[in-house]
């Protein structure tokens, strides 16, 4: 059964101050403030989950997740608005079956949903594999999302990808790994885009020719967020997008690069941290495409450590400057907070 509960929720946060309002993109050009807190309910299972959200839903509603809830595969939202889903503490949402139906792979997407809040859940995949599966979480032609304290562990495909002219996103302390060794490739997988070590994080914007409905958008904030162990690439990969990493951690011992930025992306590191080289030796990768119309970039880098400050770009496009108020912490102080709270690490019951 449904709990539907108004009880006083006790919220403490591990080290970082829980806001009404997120600071970066999502809190440009409106407001990302999700179900504030109105008609919650409490869901213990997939079933229960799918119930309390419809297509097109516009009420103003808080989700509170409980327990292990195991999803069937990629649970689509579709219209929504004003929604919180907050994950109680140890609560998860996870389909780790490995499987080459595509309809069974991944946990959850939002399409076309605007004022959108997820806080403090842990999305479980099966562990990586290039079959054009489902991601961990997708969010596609949607608009002021915030992802909050999330811990994205083995997607199948990608931990968290975002592209079709989806914009006004942050995405604040969430940790990024794989925990699986990657599945192998298959003997009789002759397609040769199928990697078999496919433990690519988080993709922004899916291809080149996507210019037409994300060139200005996919507009990011990135903040106080680790790339951990296990990951490959993609920390991000980004197409068309403003993004700000700021005050990021990367220290996946495993990697090969970092940043890509690619075609029409608009990148800039601010007191990022880079603990472990990658095995390629590079900390960001720009386009490599042989067609000279998709060879346009920008990136920056200040203030960090283990990269130096530094402009580079192809293309006559400026560097962008965030138009939001933030104050990047000194990137010394950010290994230790970010190890320390950065994930599903919100201590949230109820009473």
């Amino acid at each position: 059964m449904i709990k539907r509960t108004f009880l006083l929720l006790a919220v403490i946060a591990m080290c970082t101050k829980i806001t009404a309002q997120p600071i970066g993109w999502a809190s440009v050009d409106g407001i990302t403030d999700g179900g504030r807190g109105e008609n919650p309910v409490v869901v213990t299972n997939f079933g229960e989950l799918r119930k309390v959200i419809h297509r097109g839903d516009t009420t103003r509603q808080t989700i509170y997740l409980k327990g292990h809830i195991e999803v069937p595969g990629l649970f689509t939202l579709r219209g929504v608005r004003n929604k919180s889903i907050i994950g109680l503490t140890g609560s998860q949402l996870a389909n780790d079956k490995y499987t080459l139906v595509k309809d069974s792979t991944g946990i959850l997407a939002l399409e076309d949903c605007r004022n959108i809040i997820l806080q403090n859940i842990t999305f479980k995949g099966p562990g990586a594999f290039d079959r054009d599966a489902s991601d961990n979480l997708l969010v596609s032609r949607s608009g002021h999302i915030w992802i909050d304290h999330c811990d994205f562990q083995d997607g199948m495909d990608g931990n968290f990808d975002c592209n079709q002219g989806s914009d006004m996103l942050t995405v604040s302390w969430c940790r990024f790994r794989y925990l699986k060794q990657p599945w192998p490739k298959l003997e009789d997988d002759k397609n040769d885009d199928h990697n078999s070590d496919h433990r690519f994080s988080n993709l922004w914007g899916s291809s080149d020719r996507e210019g037409r409905i994300s060139e200005g958008k996919l507009r990011t904030t990135f903040d106080h967020c680790w790339w951990d162990e296990g990951c490959r690439m993609r920390m991000p990969f980004v197409r068309f997008g403003q993004i700000h990493l700021l005050n990021c951690l990367y220290s996946s011992s495993v990697a090969s690069v970092y940043i890509q930025a690619r075609y029409k992306s608009n990148v800039l590191a601010d007191a990022c941290v880079f603990v472990n080289r990658p095995k390629d030796n590079k900390i960001f990768q720009t386009p490599f495409s042989s067609n000279p119309n998709y060879q346009d970039y920008n990136i920056r880098f200040r203030h960090c450590i283990g990269a130096v400050n530094l402009e580079q770009r192809h293309g006559d496009a400026p560097y962008f400057n965030p138009p939001y108020r933030y104050a990047a912490e000194n990137a010394s102080f950010v290994e230790s907070a970010v190890r320390k709270s950065a994930g599903a690490t919100l201590h949230i019951v109820l009473k």
